[in-house]
């Protein structure tokens, strides 16, 4: 049966593969847990309207659903420390 998606499906395919893609580039392992809570996230939003602005509200309300991991930032550089190279 090959019928032709309609635009609330699309878009909510659109908004799932948006939510995973984020937090696996985020560093959240997808796990099958993972994948229902996403699941629950755009549900959630599609409740809200299935308009094209779904995939930013998904997006906007991963933090309510998900606990991101920490962020550590390295220095942007070792520090300065006072030389001299021979000059007199």
């Amino acid at each position: 049966m090959t019928g032709a998606l309609s635009m609330p499906e699309v878009l909510c395919q659109h908004a799932l593969e948006r939510v995973l893609a984020y937090l696996g580039d985020d560093g959240v392992v997808l796990t099958a847990e993972a994948c229902r809570q996403a699941l629950r996230l755009v549900e959630s939003a599609l409740a809200d309207g299935a308009g094209p602005d779904l995939p930013a509200r998904c997006i906007t309300s991963i933090p309510e659903y998900f606990e991101r991991p920490q962020e550590i930032i390295p220095d942007a550089a070792p520090p300065l420390k006072r030389g001299c190279i021979g000059y007199e």
